[in-house]
């Protein structure tokens, strides 16, 4: 007979389930940024907890996770929902992401190492490939640490954070790309320009291709998006 001790450990309720807390929060942000939960859309802890099979606890956990990471909120009298933004608060986003990567490529090392030049391009191929295959959720991976290698570099821990936050904050909009081939494509060959310029050790390249690097994927998602956010600024 199994020991009390013993069923907490396998139980999908017990320690377990908490095991799985980051494949969870990893579930649930996917099908957030590539939009199978849209925004305002009510997080239901019982049909969660079903789902992935595993205490309330552990969803709420994944829930306050992904809270602190700006893609869930909790409203008054629904619980927890997607997060929304505005049209004028995208746009406050991308300022602050602007200011911020301006900074850090300002502090990164150029030209970077061969090791470096090798990695991106490692992790780069990893990203075409996914995309081409249609794996969005690998895609999405590799784009993230394509980025967070550069920003990472910029030799500034704090302002690395900073970055990261606010990639999260916005994955929703920049992870729009990846689903669409036209935007994907050119998202993949500015990576190669980004790589390029890091190699010359060309700054002024870099610099720029480090921000218009940003603006295709938030430009095609507010023209598409845009009914959805007139009603949110609406109310």
């Amino acid at each position: 007979m199994p020991t009390e001790s013993s069923t907490a450990e396998t139980s999908p309720t017990g320690r377990a389930g908490d095991r799985r807390l980051p494949a969870i929060v990893n579930a649930l942000q996917q099908d957030i940024v590539f939009g199978r939960l849209k925004p305002r859309e009510r997080l239901v802890e019982e049909e969660l907890s079903e789902r992935f099979v595993v205490g309330r606890h552990v969803i709420r956990a994944a829930l306050e996770e992904l809270g602190r990471a700006g893609l869930v909120q909790r409203r008054q009298n629904r619980g927890a929902v997607v997060s929304d933004y505005t049209a004028e608060e995208i746009d406050e986003l991308y300022d602050i992401r602007v200011i911020l990567q301006q900074e850090a490529a300002k502090r990164v090392v150029l030209p970077a190492s061969a090791d470096f030049i090798r990695e991106l391009r490692d992790v780069n191929d990893v990203y075409m490939t996914s995309g081409k295959n249609g794996d969005l959720n690998s895609a999405s991976a590799a784009n993230d640490t394509f980025h967070q290698l550069i920003y990472g570099n910029c030799r500034n821990r704090q302002l690395a954070d900073l970055i990261q936050q606010y990639w999260t904050k916005t994955a929703a909009i920049h992870c729009y790309a990846i689903a669409h081939p036209a935007l994907a494509e050119q998202s993949r060959q500015e990576h190669f320009q980004i790589i390029d310029a890091m190699e010359r050790g060309d700054r002024e390249a870099f610099e720029s291709l480090c921000i218009l690097h940003m603006q295709p994927a938030l430009q095609a998602f507010k023209a598409a998006h845009g009914g959805w956010i007139s009603r949110m600024a609406g109310g």
